[in-house]
């Protein structure tokens, strides 16, 4: 005798209302997981050009309080000693100084003249970009991106406390007898670095800044 066949259960499958709002709830699931990682991925950006901008002031910095704490140095007569009245007997290595720009000059091989690597160097704000000029050589640009006053010079004299020297004429510059008189050059250098944020037109700025005692004039040391 033959059974019957057996009857299985139905099985119950997805309505389409229930995989629409799968459908629905796994793209909003999506959407949520790409808007926290470009939101991470644009903070990430912005904290990188922020530190890149950073070593690039940091760098500028070094560079010239590097180089400005040996300016008038010479063991020799490649430069014209100070008659005074301001600053008698000190080498009169700093050419020219404004807020912007220095010029100065130093021996530092020691062979009575002004003209190796090094002896000769200009700094300045043209156009945007800090240069270092060295003698007779073409600029070289060590940032960029530096807005109109991102490169300031504060020269101090010796006194206890020390006075500022302020750049007079036009265009104001110090005069012989202040030139003779600096001791000290606060640095600041400010660049403004484009966002990497298309929705954010505020550029990520860099400040960085350095007080540099001229080694052959300060009693401080730096």
């Amino acid at each position: 005798m033959l059974s019957a066949p057996s009857r299985r259960p139905r099985a119950r499958g997805f309505s389409s209302m229930e995989v629409l709002a799968g459908l629905g709830l796994t793209l909003i699931l999506l959407a949520a997981v790409y808007t926290s990682q470009q939101t991470q991925m644009k903070a990430f950006s912005t904290q990188q050009v922020y530190s890149d901008s950073q070593n690039v002031t940091r760098s500028v910095i070094d560079l010239m309080a590097r180089e400005l704490r040996m300016a008038s140095y010479d063991p020799g007569t490649a430069l014209p000693t100070s008659p005074g009245p301001c600053a008698p007997g000190v080498k009169e290595g700093i050419i020219n100084a404004t807020d912007t720009s220095i010029h100065f000059q130093q021996d530092l091989n020691g062979d009575n003249l002004i003209g190796a690597a090094g002896e000769d160097v200009t700094y300045d704000l043209s156009n945007g970009t800090v240069r270092r000029t060295d003698g007779a050589a073409a600029p070289v640009v060590l940032a960029a991106g530096v807005p109109a006053g991102g490169l300031t010079f504060l020269y101090f004299d010796n006194a206890n406390p020390p006075n500022q020297l302020v750049p007079t004429g036009s265009p104001a510059a110090l005069n012989a007898c202040q030139r003779d008189s600096v001791a000290k050059v606060r640095i600041t250098v400010r660049a403004n670095l484009t966002n990497p944020n298309p929705n954010i037109s505020t550029p990520i700025a860099s400040v960085a800044e350095s007080e540099v005692a001229v080694r052959n004039r300060s009693l401080s040391n730096f």
